[in-house]
């Protein structure tokens, strides 16, 4: 926890390009011509989604072997996409049936299991920890977004004080949850950390404008990732790690989103 407590010391922080401390390297599913990627595990592990012909599929990469997932079933005949991964090799993620309807799920040991908030219009499933512990966001029918964990088949609400919405995206083997809120359903609002204790921490990045920042991946170290826009409306990532916050902007690109880190950094 002490970790996750000094997340707000790096607030104030100078925030600096990271070309020079990281080796960047492009992922692109093998014949395709769209490749995102969002979870990592510490087996280096990564799941995102691929497309060669629409719509896009749920994919892992492993060892270097671009690897759809579950393809006879729902996520290989309708859109999916995988969002976070545990060291066990669960996946969670997200996908759409025919008539647009947003379900989340789980995959294990080559099943997939729908996940489903009782009485939401759609359902996301985005990070999963080691214990089995899912968290994501649904929508309700007037159309706000609220959180969720998952646990043992047993759903608890996670609400963000004061939000209108609330968007967990990562948790770590602790159990604390990274994530988004904000208060008006229109806007990408702010980045928090919620502890294991249930600590709401808000986060924004310096330099970042008003309503931007999203924290989207959180490891056991307390480092986090996410992304943020500058006041010229561009976006960039950030990582979060030893006292600073640094941007981190794929060389050439003209947006970068940090989504997933694992404890190898």
């Amino acid at each position: 926890m002490r970790k996750i407590f000094q997340l707000l010391a790096l607030l104030g922080a100078f925030l600096t390009p990271v070309y020079a401390q990281f080796t960047f390297t492009s992922l692109q599913f093998p014949g395709g011509d769209l490749t995102r990627t969002f979870g990592i595990n510490n087996r280096k592990e990564i799941v995102g989604s691929y497309r060669v012909v629409p719509p896009r599929h749920a994919m892992l990469i492993a060892k270097g072997q671009y690897i759809p997932l579950a393809t006879s079933s729902i996520l290989g005949t309708n859109f999916s996409e995988a969002r976070g991964n545990n060291n066990r090799g669960q996946v969670v993620g997200t996908y759409l049936v025919d008539q647009g309807n947003q379900h989340g799920f789980l995959l294990g040991s080559g099943v997939v299991t729908a996940i489903d908030f009782p009485g939401a219009t759609a359902t996301e499933a985005s990070g999963i920890n080691d214990s089995g512990a899912i968290v994501g966001w649904f929508f309700d029918a007037a159309g706000a977004v609220h959180g969720f964990i998952l646990r043992a088949g047993v759903f608890t609400e996670i609400h963000f004080p004061g939000a209108a919405d609330t968007q967990p995206i990562g948790i770590n083997s602790r159990g604390d949850i990274s994530g988004s809120w904000d208060t008006n359903i229109n806007t990408q609002g702010h980045g928090f950390v919620v502890t294991k204790a249930g600590q709401f921490i808000n986060i924004d990045a310096p330099g970042a404008a008003p309503d931007s920042t999203s924290v989207t991946g959180i490891n056991d170290l307390g480092q986090i990732v996410g992304s943020y826009t500058d006041a010229s409306g561009v976006g960039h990532g950030f990582l979060a790690t030893g006292g600073d916050f640094k941007t981190v902007d794929f060389p050439a690109a003209d947006f970068t989103i940090c989504w997933g880190i694992n404890n190898a950094g």
